[in-house]
């Protein structure tokens, strides 16, 4: 008789289970703007009826918000364009001027989304020093920090510079040549 109830139960217990599935999906979509709901969707994007659905999915409803944009996103994957940097210059050429400012305001709005996370610290310098990127809060912690710091080294190079007479040279003995 249990066993038989356990029966009738198994599609509300399987129920419970994809509803607390997408419970906790919906909650890691809106942390930190789907940081860790990211890596679930590309796994499940690599199984192929799954993700042909997915990519379905995803390209309706841009075509219903940007269409303009989901026209140039087809083109360009048409032509190859994800994967090669020359072939995407020759493909921007290939769309219209409204799909291209359509793209060029997508890829602006995904770099500022995301380049405040650039991982590579090299890439994050580079892009710092050319004034492209905004400094992270971490970044200016750091940069205060740092200030404490060698605000202590700066009494220490003053005291140096008072050492050094007024071209920037040490003061040394007046009748010796220095380096040569």
């Amino acid at each position: 008789m249990i066993a038989s109830f356990f029966w009738y139960l198994l599609p509300v217990w399987v129920l419970l289970f994809l509803l607390l599935l997408l419970g906790v999906f919906a909650i890691l979509s809106r942390i930190k703007g789907g940081r860790y709901a990211r890596p679930i969707i590309a796994g499940l994007m690599k199984v192929p009826l799954l993700g042909r659905g997915l990519r379905s999915l995803s390209e309706s409803a841009m075509e219903r918000s940007n269409p303009l944009l989901a026209s140039a996103i087809k083109k360009l994957e048409r032509a190859g364009a994800m994967r090669d940097p020359q072939r995407m210059q020759r493909a921007l050429s290939l769309l219209s001027s409204a799909e291209r400012r359509a793209w060029m305001e997508a890829a602006d709005q995904q770099q500022q989304s995301s380049g405040s996370d650039v991982s590579n610290r090299q890439i994050r310098r580079k892009l710092e020093r050319q004034g492209l990127q905004q400094k992270s809060a971490k970044d200016k912690a750091k940069d205060k920090s740092k200030d404490k710091r060698k605000g202590k080294k700066k009494k220490k190079g003053e005291a140096e510079e008072e050492r050094r007479g007024p071209q920037g040279r040490k003061r040394g003995k007046p009748g010796r040549k220095r380096g040569r």
